[in-house]
C-alpha cells in the first residue's frame, strides 16, 4: 500500500524542483524529505529518482508515479471531505486569497453565512493580489482565489484552472477636489494629467499594469507614479492630501474620505472585472463548493445593493450601464 504523506513528498519534488524547495513547502527537514523519498522508492521496488550534481530529479518512473500521485491524493481529499458531507458536515479548510476589494465587499462578508451553514468548516483568508496567486493555486498551496482583470489587459491562460467573473466595474479617474479638472462634472481627458503626480498599486499587480497600459495607448504618455500601495486608505490620503491623481474602479469609490471627487474617462471605457478561479474540478470538493457557492450568493446581493455593478462578464465593454 503506497503512503500518501510520501506520494505527496514526490509530488512536490516534481512540481518544485529541488529538495530544499519541498522541505520548505512542506514544513520538513531537506534530511526528511530525502529519508521519504528513500522509503517510497523501497515501497515501489523501482528508482524514482536519481541524482545529478548536487541536484535529485525523477526518473521516468518518478515522473510517472508522481503525476498518478497529483490523481491519488485529490481523490483521497474528496473522498474524505464527501465521506464528512454524506454524514451532514461539510468540513476541513479552504484557504482562499484575493485582493483588498474583493476581500472588503465579498470573501469576508461571506464569513458570516459560511459559519452559520457550516460550523465544522475553516475558511483561512490572505490578502494578496500578485501574479504569482495563480501559481500558488495551481500547486494546491491555495483552494480559491479571486484576481482582478481589466479591459485594457489579457487574461491569463490556465488550461488547469477555471476562471469565472463574478463583476464587471467601470474605472474611473479620482482627483483631488481643488484640482482643475475637478470643478465641472466633464468627462477627463487622459492627455491633461499626463503631467500630474499618479498613484497605484505595487509593480507587478494588474492595477498597475493597467494605469501604464491604458496611458500609454490611449494619451501617448508614461504616467509619472510617485506613490504605490495596495491598501485603498493609503491612495485616499496621497490623492486627497498629496495632491495625486488615479484610475480607481467604482467599488472604491464607496471608501473615498472627504477631499475626493471621481470623473469618468473621455477617451474610453475601462472596466475591471472580479474573478473567481479554481482547480479545475476542484468544486467536487464539498467545502470549496459551499464557498464558492456563499461568495456568488454574497456577489450577488453586492450588485443588487449597487447597480453600476454588473453581475458577470460585461458584453460589450464600450457599452455604458448608466446609460
Amino acid at each position: 500500500m503506497l503512503d500518501l504523506g510520501r506520494l505527496r513528498v514526490l509530488r512536490e519534488l516534481r512540481v518544485r524542483g529541488t529538495v530544499s524547495a519541498v522541505a520548505d513547502a512542506l514544513g520538513y527537514t531537506p534530511s526528511a524529505v530525502s529519508q521519504q523519498l528513500a522509503q517510497l522508492q523501497k515501497d515501489v521496488n523501482v528508482k524514482l529518482v536519481e541524482r545529478v550534481g548536487r541536484r535529485l530529479r525523477l526518473t521516468e518512473a518518478g515522473e510517472v508515479l508522481a503525476e498518478q500521485a497529483e490523481s491519488l491524493l485529490l481523490q483521497a481529499q474528496r473522498a474524505e471531505e464527501s465521506a464528512k458531507a454524506a454524514g451532514g458536515r461539510v468540513a476541513g479548510t479552504v484557504k482562499a486569497v484575493g485582493f483588498q476589494t474583493a476581500l472588503l465587499h465579498v470573501l469576508a462578508p461571506a464569513l458570516s453565512r459560511l459559519r452559520a451553514e457550516y460550523p465544522d468548516l475553516c475558511v483561512d483568508l490572505l490578502d494578496e493580489e500578485f501574479h504569482r496567486v495563480l501559481q500558488g493555486l495551481a500547486l494546491q498551496e491555495i483552494d480559491l482565489v479571486i484576481t482582478d482583470e481589466y479591459s485594457h489587459l489579457p487574461r491569463a491562460v490556465r488550461p488547469e484552472l477555471t476562471a469565472e467573473t463574478l463583476i464587471t466595474e467601470r474605472m474611473q479617474i479620482a482627483l483631488p477636489e481643488g484640482h482643475r479638472l475637478a470643478k465641472t462634472e466633464e468627462p477627463v481627458h487622459l492627455a491633461d494629467l499626463a503631467d500630474c503626480a499618479w498613484a497605484t498599486g505595487h509593480i507587478g499587480t494588474n492595477h498597475s499594469d493597467l494605469l501604464e497600459r491604458t496611458c500609454v495607448d490611449v494619451a501617448g504618455f508614461r504616467p509619472d507614479v510617485r506613490h504605490r500601495s495596495n491598501d485603498l486608505m493609503v491612495l485616499n490620503a496621497v490623492i486627497a492630501h498629496g495632491g495625486a491623481v488615479a484610475l480607481v474602479p467604482d467599488l472604491a469609490l464607496s471608501r473615498f474620505e472627504s477631499g475626493i471627487v471621481a470623473r469618468p474617462l473621455a477617451e474610453t471605457q475601462v472596466w475591471r472585472r472580479m474573478v473567481l478561479w479554481t482547480r479545475v474540478g476542484a468544486e467536487e470538493r464539498p467545502s470549496v463548493h459551499a464557498v464558492a457557492r456563499v461568495v456568488r450568493a454574497t456577489a450577488d446581493e453586492l450588485v443588487a445593493q449597487r447597480p453600476s455593478l454588473i453581475r458577470g462578464d460585461l458584453q460589450d465593454e464600450s457599452a455604458d450601464p448608466q446609460g
